[in-house]
């Protein structure tokens, strides 16, 4: 005969309350976080409509080594237990864990009133199966049933049914960026691993264009304690991408503290990673973004070490456009310059020409004859008022003033 087992969350009920109000993307990402700290090679996130196209439930569906029935009645009785706090690695594989306080299963919550795990595990060569059940109206309280024999192959089903308005903010385009950001830098270390959201394989490595690691320049908390950081930046070939992450030591992304931080021409994710951001994690202090003095610190490096690659990328990808143009006979100027008037008017050109090129999108689609035609234009304004070329452009497509500067330098030298 199957019994069930009601165990009790020991934690106060404001905290577990306030997990479960957690934004729908943060939830979800700790649901598939907790699939792959359970070696899974394949997680499936699937969203199942009812018949008038609404949201019925959300599942996700991993391959990991499941869920023991005994850990179960550890790990959801106690906030804060989680067997993972044991290592900071999987035990196979093994891989870089990201759960430490078992925060995920309260978050999951967030997303319905229903929440459901089904767990296969691997018992002395047999495989076994159990389910543990909550319901957000009853916070804190899981019912777990008896664990018996099962054919299925060991993994976790995590189904989420009743689901909240929130949750239909996890479909759509701008959700799957949004998971892939999330999840791009442990799909690049781990090339093994699947994420299938929404029938879509997440395949970051496909969608960037540049990819570039810095050290950040020590720097020293509020209370005194030396910090070290390093910063990834990955720039995309999707358009309208942009946000600065704050992430631990492993590249485990954890709040996005500059999600509208823009450089002109340039779709990009960079991700700040240190084990100090991790401890202000702990301590709440993400959340406040700049409020909090380290978390400013840390921004405010991200952002010099950021504008700095942009100028590099930027002049990189400029004599890349000029290359291709003279091979193509697109270049206005033939040979070596006559002079150092000349040599200024290429210059001059030149800064033009590129950034004309890098802010419209349609430039580097049009005919050869069309851009030829509009090169041509370009050079004989140049000659003739170079200074006026900036004021056209400026009231087109918002010319940088840091550039107008280094053009009247080189009309006044």
């Amino acid at each position: 005969m199957s019994h069930e087992t009601t165990i009790t969350v020991e934690v106060r009920e404001d905290h577990l309350d306030l997990l479960a109000r957690t934004k729908p993307m943060t939830a979800l990402a700790e649901l598939i976080w907790n699939a792959l700290d359970a070696e899974a090679t394949e997680v499936r996130v699937v969203f199942e409509e009812n018949e008038l196209g609404g949201l019925e439930a959300v599942r996700i569906v991993d391959n990991g080594t499941g869920l023991r029935h005994d850990d179960a009645l550890i790990v959801f009785r106690n906030l804060g237990g989680s067997w993972k706090r044991q290592g900071p690695r999987t035990t196979d594989r093994p891989r870089a864990l990201h759960g430490k306080f078992g925060k995920g299963r309260f978050r999951a919550f967030s997303l319905g009133h229903d929440v459901r795990w089904n767990s296969v595990f691997e018992d002395q060569g047999q495989r076994r199966t159990f389910t543990v059940s909550g319901k957000a109206s009853r916070l804190g309280e899981f019912v777990v049933s008896d664990a018996e024999g099962a054919d299925a192959a060991a993994g976790m089903q995590v189904e989420i049914t009743n689901v909240s308005n929130a949750a239909n903010l996890l479909r759509g385009v701008k959700a799957n960026q949004e998971v892939t950001d999330t999840f791009a830098l442990y799909l690049r270390q781990y090339p093994g691993v699947r994420i299938i959201y929404d029938n879509t394989p997440l395949d970051p490595a496909n969608s960037e264009r540049h990819f570039t690691e810095y050290a950040l320049e020590p720097m020293v908390t509020e209370n005194g304690d030396p910090v070290t950081a390093a910063l990834t930046v990955v720039e995309w070939n999707i358009s309208g991408k942009r946000g600065v992450f704050l992430c631990d030591a492993e590249g485990f992304a954890l709040h996005n503290g500059l999600p509208r931080l823009h450089f002109r021409g340039f779709s990009y994710t960079a991700y700040i990673k240190s084990s100090h951001i991790e401890a202000l994690e702990r301590q709440g202090l993400l959340q406040a973004g700049e409020l909090s003095a380290d978390v400013r610190q840390l921004l405010d490096a991200a952002r010099a070490k950021l504008r700095e690659h942009f100028a590099l990328r930027e002049a990189e990808r400029a004599q890349d456009v000029l290359a291709d143009w003279r091979e193509m006979g697109l270049y206005p100027y033939a040979g070596e310059p006559r002079d150092e008037n000349e040599s200024n008017e290429r210059r001059i050109f030149d800064i033009y020409a590129t950034h004309l090129n890098q802010i419209s999108p349609d430039f580097a689609s049009w005919p050869l004859q069309n851009k030829r035609l509009v090169l041509q234009l370009i050079q004989e304004l140049v000659r003739t008022e170079p200074t006026r070329v900036a004021h056209i452009l400026d009231s087109v497509i918002e010319f940088p003033e840091e550039k107008e500067g280094e053009i009247l330098e080189l009309v006044q030298s």
